[in-house]
């Protein structure tokens, strides 16, 4: 009773009229490609894959492939291919049972979805280049780059290990020379240790790729000192003004700069610049002049200052100089007769650049006596080559 119930229901839902039951199921299938093609349409794109060795001989190394990329194309739904993920899908070399030298091998596309298909076309082989693998020691040095907090100075650089062992192709290694481990130390106060990666290098000191090095991580310890520091007044040394004519002012900025050393500092008490010359000067006018600092003291900050001097007439009264204005002579500058040549001013008027002031000998060296100078008492430098007193409203 039971098996007749079901087959009278069979008869009735798939015997009964089913001519045009099956004519509703093909027109139902042929609207949903239809519709699906519409909005889902089948296209191809164009991807770049790298080719990658596969089943590498352990004591081999592909040191070469030939091509190293390949152009497929990958045919499917438009949502299928916006959804693929194109980074996993590559070409495998592989490379099992091949010898030292040129070696041609299979390749394979690898990492394609099921919902995509490869259009043949694409190079089937590849050659490979395999070398010997070996092992060397190589010694591991420090870079340093960037410069310590104002006030502090290296004082010494470990790395450990201080080797490591370079791995690879028998060409690429004896390219080594050297591993270097690059500490940036910018603005560092105090003594630290620095995890680095290491980098292959050659006699040139231009990295090495293809390589492995072990332990590829080495560690750098800094080490690090606070140097002396003091505040001195800037000292600017002036040449002798025109005939008939006197320093009234003279003006430095800044008027105070920070020395630091490794030395003693208690006997600095100024730092002189280098000769201002000043035998053309008639009114105001500003230098950009560096400051002669012993070779053993640093200037934290610009190594030049700026230094104004006003001339005028002997027998002159003092008056507050106005600011030069360029190549415009300052208040109280007397112009020059059709007859005489400045060669100061005329050069800074025809450059349109102020005068370094730098004084050098003829080898191009600075003077000794600048040197010593700013270690000296005051009241025992030359007055020539000082600021005027303070009384004719000069000096720093």
């Amino acid at each position: 009773m039971h098996r007749r119930r079901i087959l009278n229901w069979f008869s009735a839902t798939f015997v009964a009229n089913w001519p045009t039951k099956l004519l509703s199921l093909i027109v139902a299938a042929i609207l949903w490609f239809h519709v699906l093609s519409v909005e889902d349409p089948q296209t191809t794109q164009t991807l770049t894959v790298k080719v990658v060795a596969v089943n590498e001989p352990s004591d081999l190394k592909a040191i070469k492939l030939t091509p190293e990329a390949v152009e497929l194309r990958l045919r499917g739904r438009e949502s299928a291919l916006a959804q693929a993920q194109t980074g996993r899908i590559r070409t495998e070399a592989n490379l099992r049972g091949t010898k030292v030298g040129e070696n041609e091998v299979p390749l394979r596309v690898a990492g394609v979805p099921l919902s995509l298909a490869v259009v043949p076309g694409y190079p089937s082989t590849a050659t490979a280049e395999m070398d010997t693998i070996i092992e060397r020691q190589r010694p591991v040095n420090d870079m340093v780059r960037g410069d310590p907090a104002r006030g502090f100075v290296i004082e010494d650089v470990t790395v450990e290990p201080a080797e490591v062992t370079v791995r690879g192709a028998t060409s690429a290694v004896r390219e080594v020379a050297r591993t270097v481990a690059i500490v940036d130390v910018s603005g560092i106060n105090q003594s630290a240790p620095f995890e680095v990666e290491t980098e292959a290098r050659d006699n040139r000191n231009v990295a090495v790729s293809g390589v492995d090095i072990d332990p590829p991580v080495v560690t750098v310890t800094v080490k690090m000192r606070e140097l002396n520091v003091k505040y001195v007044p800037v000292r600017p040394v002036l040449g002798d003004p025109p005939s008939g004519y006197r320093v009234a002012a003279v003006r430095t900025d800044p008027e105070i700069v920070t020395i630091t050393s490794e030395g003693n500092l208690s006997r600095l008490r100024t730092v002189a610049t280098l000769l201002v010359d000043i035998s053309g000067l008639r009114g105001s006018k500003s230098y950009s002049v560096s400051l002669n600092v012993p070779a053993a003291m640093r200037v934290e900050g610009p190594a030049a200052v700026q230094v104004t001097v006003t001339t005028q007439p002997v027998g002159a009264g003092y008056t507050v100089p106005e600011e030069p204005s360029g190549d415009e002579p300052a208040a109280g500058q007397d112009e020059p007769s059709d007859g005489e040549e400045d060669n100061a001013t005329s050069l800074e008027n025809e450059s349109g650049e102020p005068d370094s002031g730098e004084d050098t000998d003829q080898d191009g060296t600075e003077p000794d006596g600048g040197a010593d100078e700013g270690a000296q008492p005051a009241d025992e430098q030359d007055n020539r080559a000082t600021t005027p007193p303070q009384g004719n409203g000069g000096g720093t």
